[in-house]
């Protein structure tokens, strides 16, 4: 299944980011990102694995939103960089229930958060960014 999204005014934006300044315009992208994956952030917690007779961390209570701004990096066109996700500690265990092993059936809860919020992520994206952007003109 092949997922296709048309996104037009880029080069607006790009304009409009690009007046506010590099700082700003980490801080607006960051904010926008984070709530945009609010949403995802919740079906993933929902829907992770929990043992409640384990005392260690469990791996819904690692599940985070992660930005981190890419404005320096010269190797790219990227500016912030949003993940929502597990822990490196708790990647292993997050791999294992997304795609099984030969001994766990897989129980997806990464790719269906995504996908059943993708057209919430881009509207809420949208509007962040245009509401932050009014905002400081």
């Amino acid at each position: 299944m092949k997922n296709r999204v048309e996104v037009k005014g880029l080069s607006d934006l790009e304009s409009a980011l690009k007046k506010l300044g590099d700082e700003l315009a980490v801080k607006v992208l960051r904010k926008a990102g984070s709530e945009a994956m609010k949403p995802v952030l919740a079906d993933m917690k929902s829907n992770s694995g929990y043992d409640g007779l384990s005392k260690k961390e469990h791996m819904r209570d690692s599940i985070k939103i992660r930005t981190n701004s890419r404005i320096k990096d010269k190797k790219t066109q990227t500016v912030v960089t949003v993940r929502v996700g597990p822990s490196k500690k708790q990647a292993m265990k997050a791999h294992a229930q997304e795609f099984g092993t030969v001994k766990q059936i897989a129980r997806p809860f990464i790719r269906p958060a995504l996908d059943y919020q993708r057209e919430f992520i881009l509207n809420a994206l949208a509007s962040e960014i245009r509401a932050s952007i009014e905002k400081h003109r």
